[in-house]
């Protein structure tokens, strides 16, 4: 039996066991160790302090793993948990679930030793997407397709744009560009999709359990909107629209998600940290395609905008509903302690380093991309230090799962 400094839970022996009986503890403990391991690396690897040679660039490989490897694992974490909640069926667990995650892990190994040797990585890789679905799709086809559809539609795209990228690295066609771009696109309309969802209800919740209850409106139509133009920005670019039309589509997107997040009544949350998480996570939406927009007419750099969507807008997304499902999935109150609190700040606070480091050229600019990257790994390593006894452990209140 072992303690965990941060928190002091205890992990027991038979954690081997407890880790393959639901999708969020294999799969948030990998995406948060990979988050802080990959960028803690890439920041010496981008100052030219050392080499490794992979199957892509080195900015594309970058780009690759935070989506299809970081993101990928994380969305993979939340379907497992959330589809037998839709469709009343069995989670996956025990040895399918073991296969899943040994299937993600081989690819990140082949994606750190690929060097020329990208066939391999590919054929290893993209298997993970398409074995994911196979676990997930048939029960949501079955019982509820018209409303929760549209995550095997997403995870079918999100395929395409990694086998995209493979086939830049196999020398097939050049596409690694776009289908990053794609992937990212398609990981921002789950995020505007899931966050329809989890935060008023999770606001609503959480402020009834602190004793302060807020009421939210349903606004359907302007949902429709919101996750129309989101998924619209990443189309147009993945057409090669006019830059003009991207900021026309991405300016829609920040407005209609703004009215959105308003209207959840964010600024009520600032006592409860697992809530106000999640606002300030779609806040970062809002203001990524805020930047999207203007970079579209060259008034702000399109770095900015690129990093406000992904470590801002994913990073913090991923990490509020990781902390969140993870205390409620092992019968834990749903209370963010000091650990998860500081967490979060360092994430918020590494993802604004990394955009103000876009407006910045030189030194100023490099340094503020390395503090960026560290202090947002940071955030990371306390997330999955403080919950990896909570994934590795078994449920506090004796249920399985």
């Amino acid at each position: 039996m072992v303690t965990c400094p941060i928190t002091g839970i205890e992990i027991r022996a038979e954690t081997g066991r407890t880790v393959f009986e639901g999708g969020f503890r294999p799969f948030f403990l990998l995406a948060g160790l990979y988050a802080a391991v990959s960028i803690i690396a890439w920041v010496p690897l981008v100052h030219g302090h050392y080499l490794i040679e992979t199957a892509l660039p080195l900015p594309y490989w970058h780009g690759h793993e935070m989506v299809f490897g970081f993101g990928a694992a994380a969305l993979a974490g939340f379907l497992l948990t959330a589809v037998p909640n839709w469709t009343g069926g069995g989670p996956v667990r025990g040895w399918r679930l073991a296969l899943l995650a040994s299937v993600w892990l081989l690819g990140r190994i082949a994606a750190w030793i690929s060097g020329a040797s990208a066939l391999p990585f590919a054929v290893i890789d993209l298997a993970f997407l398409p074995l994911l679905t196979a676990l997930i799709a048939p029960g949501i086809i079955v019982r509820n397709a018209r409303r929760n559809g549209v995550f095997v539609v997403l995870l079918a795209l999100l395929w395409a744009a990694n086998a995209a990228v493979h086939l830049d690295a196999l020398g097939v066609i050049v596409a690694a560009r776009w289908g990053l771009g794609l992937g990212i696109a398609i990981l921002l309309v789950a995020i505007s999709v899931i966050g329809g969802r989890v935060v008023p209800a999770f606001t609503i919740g959480g402020m009834r359990m602190a004793g302060t209850p807020v009421a939210i409106v349903p606004r359907p139509h302007l949902d429709m909107v919101a996750i129309a133009s989101v998924a619209g920005t990443g189309l147009l670019e993945a057409a090669g629209a006019p830059d003009s039309a991207v900021g026309a589509m991405a300016a829609l997107a920040a407005s209609a998600n703004a009215i959105r997040l308003a209207g959840w009544q964010g600024w009520r949350t600032f006592r409860v940290p697992l809530v106000w998480v999640l606002h300030v996570g779609y806040a970062w939406l809002v203001a990524g395609f805020a930047l999207k927009a203007l970079a579209a007419f060259e008034l702000v750099p399109a770095n900015a905008a690129l990093h406000a969507l992904t470590a801002g807008a994913a990073g913090t997304m991923i990490l509020a509903i990781m902390t969140r499902a993870s205390l409620g999935h092992t019968g834990r109150p749903l209370r963010a302690n000091l650990a998860t609190t500081i967490s979060y700040l360092l994430v918020t606070l590494g993802a604004a380093m990394r955009v103000a480091g876009a407006f910045f050229d030189g030194t100023l600019g490099q340094e503020l991309v390395g503090f960026s990257g560290m202090t947002w790994a940071a955030g990371f390593l306390v997330f999955t230090a403080a919950y990896a006894p909570i994934l590795l452990g078994r449920r506090i209140d004796g249920r399985p799962g």
